[in-house]
């Protein structure tokens, strides 16, 4: 049986090439208190398929969560940067939303079925 894993936000910095590092705190029973930051380049805040800095905390969020799902938490890199096919996976625009801005709903995957 696999052990309780908490995920925590704890805040998002710049990055250097303009980006947003989100750091998240992640715990569980074989590694309390394990830090690490997800980093979203500059270029996918900008174009046609830009994501908003609002957006950026859910979209690693999940990522987190997937890689927590997927192998231990030992694995868990320090920093991992997303690409704009993780943001493709994490994030679902849904048209006509009214506002002229994308709704956001995330892809969870848990064991290979979207929830």
């Amino acid at each position: 049986m696999k052990d309780k894993t908490n995920i925590r936000y704890i805040s998002f910095r710049s990055a250097d090439d303009g980006g947003r590092l989100f750091d998240f705190s992640v715990s569980a029973t074989e590694r309390p208190g394990c830090l690490t930051s997800l980093e979203i380049p500059a270029q996918l805040f900008a174009g046609a398929d830009r994501i908003r800095l609002q957006e950026g905390v859910g979209i690693c969020y999940a990522k987190l969560k997937y890689l927590l799902e997927i192998g231990p938490l030992i694995d868990l890199p320090e920093r991992l940067c997303l690409t704009a096919s993780d943001i493709a996976q994490y994030r679902q625009v849904l048209p006509g939303t009214g506002s002229g801005r994308a709704r956001q709903s995330f892809n969870w995957i848990t064991d290979g079925k979207a929830s």
